[in-house]
């Protein structure tokens, strides 16, 4: 057996002892930031599964808002013109407007009663007073001036956001390219 001392004096037990503690240095700030990910970062805040209470009240709120905004009656064009300034905040206003530009100018001329009823839904994110949903819809039209209706299916993600004691969307992606 070697003296220690000896050992001491070959360069290479120091550099391989030095490289080794680099190397588990390195491991260990890694582990801490996987760590840190893991239960510190977005995911541990999103409290979408774990308050449910809070997730059925986001739920039923962002439900009736889009019912209410998305159905729209020709003979009374301003009824929802008027629940969407105040259900909708932000950038849905506009993206809101755009889709609803449409069905606005034909509804007088073809007696046009839309009817929007969400199916379900779904909670991706909740964090704070900012929350993601996925909205799945069906959409009835009637045009009353042929008594003609026609069904179709709808699916897109909303942003919302709780202000003053209440729900309001905020962003409305249709997943179009």
């Amino acid at each position: 057996m070697k003296n220690l001392g000896t050992a001491w004096r070959h360069p290479r037990l120091p550099v391989v002892l030095a490289v080794l503690t680099v190397l588990l240095g390195g491991l260990a700030a890694w582990s801490a930031r996987q760590a840190h990910a893991l239960n510190g970062g977005t995911t541990a805040e999103n409290t979408a599964l774990t308050d449910t209470a809070r997730t059925s009240e986001l739920k039923g709120e962002v439900s009736d808002i889009v019912n209410t905004v998305f159905s729209y009656n020709y003979t009374d064009v301003g009824k929802t013109e008027r629940a969407a300034q105040t259900l909708l905040t932000g950038k849905a206003v506009q993206q809101y407007n755009q889709m609803i530009a449409l069905v606005r100018k034909q509804a007088p001329a073809q007696k046009l009663v839309l009817t929007t009823t969400v199916t379900d839904s779904g909670v991706r994110m909740l964090t704070g007073d900012r929350a993601r949903l996925l909205i799945f819809a069906d959409q009835r039209s009637t045009r009353t001036d042929k008594n003609q209706t026609a069904s179709s299916a709808a699916m897109f993600s909303v942003g919302a956001v709780h202000r003053q004691g209440r729900w309001q969307i905020e962003n409305i992606d249709t997943f179009a390219k």
